[in-house]
């Protein structure tokens, strides 16, 4: 079984060619096919590690933790598993805001590879890197992700579109890592120096956070707040704006205006925070420091920050993705299968369980809530169940 693993404010990860973004759990296919000989992961990965994000989401320990408030389920849900490659595990990622689905899914070979679900169907993308992880999907089908060079030892950020893979752009002597592509086609995420050492190229260089105005621009980098030395930009709003994280001794979470100047976000604790999307109202999303963990936020003006974790019972939440009055991502109950970690969504400050999906050969008893859009008249919401011995399914979730 693959064992979560929790971080701290300021915490470091481990190798970013074992990023769990990718993983499809339970010590799979896709686990071992991330694994690999060298750690490639930029030092500065400590901006997805200080708050445990894959892709977005806050992985929180099965043990359990202390009590809180009873958290209901949602009973206006209906959940489905999606199909996957063959092999037994999947893991959906991030959605677009017409419906695309981006992921990670074991095949029947063994291995494990990126994947795009369009009306639950999955397509395999082909892209001629190892450790390949998808990041971001848009309403025009371009994803963006990373990937490993095997030959030339390099990390390479990548976008695909339409059957075709190309290297994200870079000037010399950088490596890009893309996080989140908006419709209209804005990249946000970071860069890191392209320099060889004893633990692979850039393992101890900084990230610097960066926005590509195009797939075929490159990128600009973002102003950092002062005494911040480095960074990561893992949203993009829809009129530019990128929102993230900028770290010193401690991490402070950022928004970036689209001329790319920096306003730093109040947190719950007065320490720690980061955010982890853009709604189309502009309201920014993810998590805070507080004593006994971490909560989901939302911050509507950047000198306001509000605490709806404070709803999801449990000391550990986060917000991943939200829409108009809807807030999804993780959280725990005392009451509901022994305080494992559940997606969760929020309509205002009120929270409810997304409960696990399962079919004739998965028992879901957990899971995240990665991203949400509004299909129609149901809200969607995509993420991971997860069984009793850690693998993952791709799950939708639609709600009336």
């Amino acid at each position: 079984m693959r064992h979560n693993r929790i971080f701290g404010i300021g915490g470091r990860s481990g190798n970013r060619k074992n990023s769990r973004r990718a993983d499809t759990g339970g010590g799979g296919p896709a686990g071992r096919h991330h694994d690999g000989p060298r750690d490639i992961r930029p030092q500065a990965l400590l901006t997805a590690a200080l708050l445990a994000l894959e892709g977005g989401m806050v992985m929180l320990p099965v043990a359990a933790t202390a009590a809180g408030p009873d958290l209901p389920q949602a009973t206006n849900c209906s959940v489905r598993i999606f199909p996957g490659l063959g092999g037994p595990g999947s893991n959906a990622i991030a959605s677009s805001s017409n419906g695309l689905v981006i992921g990670i899914a074991d095949t029947a070979g063994g291995g494990s590879a990126p994947v795009l679900w369009r009306g639950g169907q999955p397509t395999q993308l082909t892209i001629p890197l190892d450790a390949v992880a998808p990041a971001s999907v848009n309403a025009a089908g371009v994803v963006v992700g990373t990937g490993y060079d095997a030959t030339n030892e390099v990390l390479v950020g990548w976008w695909w579109q339409d059957g075709q893979y190309h290297p994200l752009p870079v000037k010399p002597g950088d490596i890009a890592i893309p996080s989140a592509i908006s419709d209209n086609g804005i990249v946000a995420g970071a860069l890191v120096a392209d320099e060889e050492h004893s633990d692979g190229p850039g393992a101890d260089e900084d990230e610097r956070p960066a926005v590509w105005p195009s797939v075929t621009a490159v990128a600009r980098e973002l102003t950092l707040p002062a005494g911040a030395r480095g960074g990561h930009a893992f949203a993009i709003g829809p009129d530019g704006t990128a929102g993230g994280v900028a770290l010193s001794d401690d991490a402070t979470p950022v928004l970036w205006a689209p001329d790319g100047s920096a306003k730093a976000l109040p947190t719950l604790s007065g320490k720690g925070g980061v955010v982890l999307g853009i709604d189309a109202t502009g309201q920014a999303l993810g998590q805070s420091a507080v004593a006994d963990g971490t909560h989901a936020v939302t911050w509507a003006a950047p000198s306001a920050v509000t605490d709806v974790g404070a709803a999801a019972a449990g000391p550990k939440s986060s917000a991943s993705s939200g829409i108009a009055g809807v807030t999804v991502g993780s959280g725990s109950s005392p009451s509901f299968r022994g305080e494992r970690p559940q997606a969760v969504i929020w309509i205002g400050k009120s929270a409810r369980i997304l409960p696990p999906g399962s079919d004739a050969q998965f028992t879901g008893v957990s899971g995240s809530a990665s991203s949400v859009s509004r299909q129609g008249a149901n809200t969607v919401v995509i993420g991971y169940s997860a069984a009793d011995n850690g693998l993952r399914r791709a799950t939708e979730w639609s709600c009336k």
